[in-house]
């Protein structure tokens, strides 16, 4: 069983989570796979001799190149040999626009074949386990581990669920736009693959070369598999002469004139998706005709027919009826795959009912044109766009305010039952950005890029802020994504991001006359000015807040202004550190900003914090001893001492 998980689809006017199950399944492109792998020899050697290696340990095999030029389709077919082979092939599709922590890891672990394989078997728990920890649920007695630690214990509970089940039947897992794939799941990638080297497991990435340079984590899951020796990695290219002439043979069903062929390679530039679309528009428009066997193009077909697949779609697309164009429009909103369902619950722009019936019948034409890819009866989706350009050409055929209103319907929908879990927030938030809901939009942006805080993932709430503030007008919403980002790049150590963002928020405090707002913009920077080692300003501007936070009684504050005068004084951040010297740091000076802390945080009730300053002026009573002890030797006493 292969299986394919997607971004979240709207099924029953419920939000189907792509973290407990998968989406679409690939059994429709897996029947047309092996044929149509035409001039790919070489690729399907080198996955095959991968195969043969990860029965007996981990193998990879990556697959880089342009798109269009037929990764995907390599991928499927590695996926069916594969299953030939004996493994459980997993295949993930990562999403360019719809990300969030973790994302493709929910997608594998919820995976149904995967989790098939582990019922009624050592893997079941580890599977659950995982899962629910890649959910942000915490396991009893665990729930007061640092984010740092959680995420640790995820990597931990992936590999030891990676190992338990292909410890009963070799693993395949096939990752197709490896470039879009969310830092976590990288990292936890990267974890896993150190810890289960020696099991069953073959593990197939495609990406985009010029776009995988801008995903750091990737790359350096990739370095690191090539350090270990694990992966061996292929590059496909376009297409020669020969194998366009192949391509378009199977494509057409009959052999082409030579010329044809060189006509329709000049003009696809070899590129396996236009090759076929070249094809098919051709004999579509009547410009390719069999003569005695052979297909042939006509005289001036080169000038008739566009090289650029956007036209080529828009002359297929044109003859379809206007209300099945209304409908691929609406769909292309909701993603790549897509539900008849979805669309009943969305409504036509007309006001017209639409049933389901209704819309398979609308769609018929746009699969007999080779737009839609059906699906079999009983996936999750019912079509998916035989390409992303297809959809953007769909969407593209939509008015703004359609758009708009498709959007804001989907927001509706996904709210139907209620609240919506952290992980279906950036969806949310994405959609209401695109209906030109605003309050929507901020209200989601916000808490999507605190749970991505909360997940670890400041690249991901970065992204979320950043989207969401050219939009966001209430000061209270501003505060709270500048906020949000300054901890994002707090968590990144982007210190010079940082104090250029704290002007925006001070400037924001100031023009609030907020005291609160402002002390704390002040702490922040404090802060930022620590983890840039200006410690000397940082602890300045510590002492004013204390000051100022004192006489306003504001003991949080206070409390978190003493924190960052210590670990200034110090020079070391909390928890970091197991004693200074008193020749570099003022020793009565920090100990007494610990001190100060700990009688704050008793009487705010904050008992980690509490915890964390009696540790520090812990450190900072051995650092005392071990000063006095080095004082007697120096002075010839430690032999007394000693005694």
């Amino acid at each position: 069983m292969v299986a394919e998980a997607g971004p979240v689809r709207l099924l029953d006017g419920e939000a189907l989570d792509p973290l407990v199950q998968p989406q679409c399944s690939l059994s429709v492109q897996l029947r047309r796979a092996t044929g149509s792998i035409v001039g790919r020899s070489t690729e399907l050697q080198a996955i095959e001799q991968g195969i043969r290696e990860a029965k007996t340990r981990l193998a990879a095999v990556t697959l880089e190149g342009e798109p269009g030029i037929g990764k995907t389709r390599l991928l499927v077919a590695a996926a069916e040999m594969a299953e030939a082979a004996g493994f459980t092939a997993v295949a993930i599709t990562a999403d360019e626009e719809i990300r969030g922590p973790f994302l493709v890891a929910r997608s594998v672990f919820g995976n149904g074949a995967l989790r098939e394989l582990a019922v009624g078997t050592r893997a079941e728990v580890p599977v659950r386990r995982v899962g629910g920890a890649l959910a942000g649920r915490d396991e009893p007695g665990f729930e007061h581990l640092s984010s740092d630690a959680k995420l640790l214990r995820t990597f931990d509970l992936a590999g030891i669920a990676i190992q338990e089940l292909a410890g009963i039947k070799p693993i395949a897992l096939l990752l197709d736009d490896v470039q879009w794939t969310d830092d976590d799941t990288l990292r936890m990638l990267r974890y896993v693959v150190r810890s289960v080297a020696d099991r069953p497991v073959f593990l197939f990435l495609t990406f985009r070369t010029a776009e995988l340079a801008k995903n750091l984590e990737a790359t350096n899951f990739l370095a690191d598999m090539e350090r270990m020796g694990l992966v061996r990695r292929l590059r496909v290219s376009r297409f020669g002469a020969t194998e366009t002439g192949l391509l378009l043979q199977q494509v057409l069903g009959a052999p082409v004139e030579g010329q044809s062929v060189a006509a329709m390679h000049t003009q696809s530039e070899g590129v396996p998706f236009i090759v076929e679309e070249l094809a098919q528009a051709h004999r579509d428009a009547g410009t390719l005709q069999q003569v005695g066997g052979e297909w042939r193009l006509g005289r001036n077909a080169a000038r008739l027919v566009p090289s650029a697949v956007r036209t080529l779609i828009s002359r297929r697309a044109a003859r379809l009826p206007a209300d099945a164009l209304a409908l691929l429009g609406d769909a292309g909103v909701l993603g790549r795959s897509f539900s008849v369902r979805d669309l009943v619950a969305i409504g036509s722009g007309s006001g017209e009912a639409r049933t389901g019936d209704s819309i398979a019948t609308a769609l018929a034409p746009a699969v007999e044109s080779g737009l839609l890819l059906p699906h079999p009866q009983g996936d999750a989706a019912d079509y998916t766009f035989t390409h992303e350009q297809v959809r953007d050409f769909a969407v593209s055929q939509l008015s703004n305010a359609r758009r708009r209103e498709v959007h804001g319907r989907v927001v509706d929908l996904l709210l139907e039952a209620g609240e919506p879990p952290a992980e279906g927030l950036p969806m949310l938030a994405q959609h209401a950005l695109a209906a030109g809901d605003n309050a929507r939009a901020a209200r989601f942006s916000i808490e999507a890029a605190a749970a991505a805080l909360r997940s670890n993932a400041p690249e991901e709430a970065l992204r979320l802020v950043d989207a969401a503030l050219p939009v966001v007008s209430s000061p209270t919403e501003r505060r709270g994504l500048l906020s949000t980002r300054d901890d994002a790049y707090a968590a990144l150590r982007r210190t010079s991001d940082r104090i250029d963002g704290l002007a925006e928020l001070g400037a924001l405090a100031e023009a609030l006359r907020d005291p609160a707002l402002e002390l704390d913009v002040q702490v922040r920077r404090a802060a930022a000015f620590r983890a840039g080692h200006d410690e000397e300003a940082a602890a300045e501007l510590a002492r004013r807040v204390i000051a100022r936070a004192s006489v306003l009684g504001d003991r949080a504050t206070e409390l978190r202004a003493v924190l960052e005068l210590g670990q200034a004084l110090t020079k070391t951040p909390i928890g970091e550190g197991f004693g200074v010297s008193d020749i570099e740091v003022d020793i009565d000076a920090a100990e007494a900003a610990f001190e100060s802390a700990i009688e704050l945080a008793r009487e705010v009730g904050d008992e980690r914090v509490l915890a964390a300053a009696e540790r520090e002026a812990g450190a900072m009573s051995l650092s005392r001893v071990r000063g006095w002890f080095v004082a007697q030797v120096r002075a010839g006493s430690a032999q007394a001492v000693a005694t």
